[in-house]
C-alpha cells in the first residue's frame, strides 16, 4: 500500500508519496499522514540524481528528495493561483513583509540586524520559501513552509502582505519606490516554478498581477549594516501607519 502524506499550505492540501521513508521527517510538524493512496507529487529517480549535483556531496537521499520537492510543490500550488516565492518574510504589526533577492544578497542579515536592534518587534514567517496565496478579499496571504533556508528560521504564522523590498548589495544605502513594470522580471525569477502549460502560465500571471497591485515595492540598495536596517524599518513603519489609517478610515 502506498503511504501518502499531506501538507497544508494556506488551507490547500498537497499530497506526497516519497521514495525515501525519512523524507517525511524533513517536513517536521508541517506534515501528517493522509487517507487513501492518491497523491499529487512524487519525485522520480532521474530528478534525484539531478538534484544531488546541486547539493553538498554528503547530502542524504531523503534530504535530496526533500529539496527536489520545492519546485514540484510550487507547481502544484498553481492550481489555486498560489506559489512559493523566494524571499525572507516576517510579520510586523499584523502584516507580512517580504525581502526578496538572489541567494547570498543579505536577506537574513537584515532580519538578524533587526532582531538585535529592535528585539521582539518582528517574527519570521519563512527565512527562504513562503507561499503567496490570493484571498477572496483581494489581499495576498503570506504563509510559512518547512523550507526556511540554511538558518532554518520560520514559523507557522500567516499574514496579509503589506509590502515588498527588492534587496541589492551596494556601497551605500538608498531606498526608492519601484514601478510595477520594473518588478516583473525580478519577481518572475523569484517564483520557484517554471510554468509549462497554458493553465500554469495563466495562474502565475494572475498571481504576478496581484502581487504588483496589492502592495508597493521598493528597492533597497544597501551595505547590510545597521543603518540599512533602520532605513528598512522606517519604511515599513511608515507603510504600516498608512495601512492602519486606511483600515480605521
Amino acid at each position: 500500500m502506498e503511504k501518502v502524506f499531506q501538507v497544508e499550505y494556506a488551507g490547500h492540501a498537497v499530497r506526497y508519496s516519497f521514495l525515501y521513508p525519512y523524507t517525511r521527517y524533513d517536513f517536521r510538524d508541517y506534515i501528517r499522514p493522509a487517507e487513501g493512496e492518491e497523491y499529487d507529487i512524487r519525485v522520480w529517480p532521474e530528478l534525484i540524481e539531478l538534484g544531488r549535483k546541486l547539493l553538498p556531496e554528503d547530502s542524504s537521499d531523503h534530504y535530496v528528495e526533500y529539496r527536489c520537492l520545492i519546485p514540484l510543490t510550487a507547481k502544484a500550488l498553481l492550481r489555486w493561483n498560489a506559489c512559493i516565492f523566494h524571499s525572507a518574510s516576517f510579520v510586523m504589526g499584523g502584516y507580512a513583509w517580504l525581502v526578496t533577492a538572489p541567494s547570498g544578497t543579505g536577506k537574513t542579515t537584515q532580519y538578524f540586524n533587526w532582531q538585535r536592534l529592535f528585539p521582539g518587534e518582528i517574527t519570521m514567517i519563512s527565512g527562504d520559501m513562503p507561499v503567496l496565496t490570493p484571498q477572496e478579499d483581494g489581499s495576498i496571504l503570506v504563509s510559512g513552509t518547512s523550507w526556511n533556508g540554511k538558518e532554518n528560521i520560520g514559523s507557522k504564522l500567516s499574514a496579509p502582505l503589506g509590502g515588498v523590498v527588492l534587496l541589492e548589495q551596494a556601497g551605500e544605502n538608498t531606498l526608492s519606490p519601484m514601478e510595477p513594470k520594473d518588478c516583473i522580471l525580478p519577481f518572475f525569477n523569484q517564483f520557484i516554478v517554471r510554468p509549462e502549460t497554458e493553465d500554469e502560465i495563466r495562474s502565475l500571471a494572475l498571481l504576478m498581477e496581484k502581487l504588483l497591485t496589492v502592495a508597493p515595492v521598493w528597492k533597497l540598495r544597501n551595505k547590510g549594516d545597521d543603518e540599512s536596517t533602520k532605513l528598512l524599518r522606517g519604511l515599513f513603519m511608515e507603510r504600516l501607519a498608512a495601512l492602519k489609517g486606511g483600515s480605521d478610515g
